[in-house]
C-alpha cells in the first residue's frame, strides 16, 4: 500500500494521503473521452430526517474507484456532484491509472474517463460511462467548527466500499504541507474533522447533515486520532460548473507560489497571498511580480486566503486578462496580466467519431 507522509506546518505531525494500492512513476491517462450527455437526477435531500435517511439518501452518489495500470492499482472514492455523471475525486487516486472502474452502491460497475485534473489542488474529475445520481453542493463558507458531518468512502480495499463514519468539523482554514514522491506541495485552507477516514477514503465526500457535499477527503494525521482533512467546496465549485458545461477545463496559471497568513506572518497586511516564488517565463514573472509581494485582489475578488487565489483562477479561463492588486514594499500597486494554461494541466484528448 502506497503512503505519503505529511506534516502540519505548525504542529509538525505525521499524516498520510488517503491512498490505497500502488502506482507507477510515469503518467498514463485514459484516452477515450466519452461525451455522452446523461440526464442525471439530483438526489432529493428534502426528506432527510435521521442519520439513516442521510446515509441511504447519499450513498447512491458515492462510488468506489479502482485505477489499474498493469499489475499496479490504486483504490479510492469519488462522488457524483453534477448532472452528466461527473465524479469528483482526488488527483492522487487516478493520476497513474490507465483503466478506471467505478463501483456503485447497488453493486454494479462502470468504466470512467478522466476529464480534468489539478495536482496542485489534489483534485480530479471523471466522467462515468453509466449515469449516476448526484448530490447538491453546499454553499461556500456554509460549514463551521462544531458542525456534524459524515464521510462515505472505500477504506483499505473494495471489501469495505460505502463505509460510513460520523464526526464533527474541528476547525476550518487549516493549511498543511505535503511531502510526496515529487517533492513538497501545500494544500490550503482545508476542513479539519474527526470522522474516521483511512487509505482508500481519498476523494470521498464529507457531507453535512442536510445531505450536501461540503468537502472532499484527502489526508489524515497518522500520529494522532481523529485528524482528517477535506478540500472545501469553495475551492472546487467553479471547476465543477465549467467541466459540466464544457466537458473539460484548462486550468489557468499565473506562476506564483507562496502562502497566506496561516503560514506566513506578512506584517502589517492582515490578509493576502504572500509570494514566496515566481516561475520563470510565467505571466506573473512577465508582469513584474516578485518574491515578497502580497497579492490582495484579482479583478473584483478580494484575496484574503490562499484558497481565494485558487478560486479566482478557477473562475477564469485561459487567455483572460486580469487586474492584480498587490502590496510591494508597503506600497499598493496594480498590474495586468494574461492567464496561461497550466504547464502541467491535463487536457482531454481530442477524438473524432467514426
Amino acid at each position: 500500500m502506497k503512503r505519503f507522509f505529511l506534516f502540519l506546518v505548525v504542529a509538525i505531525l505525521n499524516c498520510c494521503i488517503l491512498f490505497g494500492g500502488c502506482s507507477l512513476n510515469f503518467d498514463l491517462r485514459t484516452k477515450n473521452y466519452d461525451n455522452t450527455n446523461f440526464d442525471s437526477r439530483q438526489i432529493d435531500i428534502s426528506q432527510i430526517n435521521s442519520y439513516d435517511d442521510l446515509v441511504e439518501t447519499c450513498k447512491p452518489a458515492v462510488v468506489g474507484i479502482v485505477a489499474q495500470n498493469g499489475k499496479y492499482q490504486s483504490i479510492g472514492t469519488g462522488v457524483s456532484v453534477k448532472k452528466g455523471a461527473y465524479v469528483l475525486t482526488n488527483n492522487h487516486v487516478v493520476e497513474n491509472g490507465g483503466v478506471i472502474n467505478l463501483y456503485m452502491s447497488d453493486g454494479t460497475t462502470a468504466g470512467a474517463t478522466i476529464v480534468w485534473t489539478d495536482a496542485s489542488s489534489d483534485l480530479a474529475m471523471l466522467k462515468s460511462q453509466k449515469d449516476i445520481p448526484y448530490l447538491p453542493m453546499a454553499k461556500a463558507g456554509s460549514y463551521h467548527s462544531g458542525d456534524e458531518v459524515i464521510a462515505i468512502g472505500t477504506p483499505i480495499d473494495l471489501a469495505f466500499k460505502h463505509s460510513v463514519t460520523k464526526g464533527i468539523i474541528s476547525a476550518v482554514n487549516r493549511t498543511i504541507s505535503v511531502d510526496g514522491d515529487d517533492g513538497a506541495s501545500t494544500l490550503y485552507n482545508l476542513i479539519q474533522h474527526d470522522a474516521s477516514i483511512n487509505p482508500g477514503n481519498s476523494g470521498g465526500p464529507l457531507i453535512n447533515m442536510r445531505g450536501e457535499v461540503i468537502g472532499i477527503n484527502t489526508v489524515k494525521v497518522t500520529d494522532a486520532e481523529g485528524m482528517g482533512f477535506a478540500i472545501p467546496v469553495d475551492t472546487f465549485a467553479p471547476v465543477i460548473e465549467k467541466v459540466s458545461t464544457n466537458g473539460s477545463f484548462d486550468t489557468t496559471y499565473m506562476g506564483v507560489f507562496g502562502y497566506d497568513n496561516q503560514l506566513k506572518n506578512i506584517g502589517k497586511v492582515a490578509n493576502g497571498f504572500y509570494v514566496q516564488g515566481v516561475a520563470q517565463d510565467s505571466p506573473a514573472k512577465l508582469a513584474g511580480l516578485k518574491k515578497g509581494d502580497i497579492i490582495t485582489k484579482i479583478d473584483d475578488t478580494d484575496i484574503l486566503l490562499a484558497k481565494d487565489l485558487k478560486i479566482a483562477l478557477y473562475s477564469h479561463n485561459v487567455g483572460d486578462k486580469v487586474l492584480i492588486c498587490f502590496v510591494e514594499d508597503g506600497k499598493e500597486k496594480q498590474v495586468q496580466l494574461v492567464l496561461k494554461k497550466h504547464p502541467y494541466a491535463y487536457s482531454v484528448p481530442k477524438v473524432q467519431k467514426i
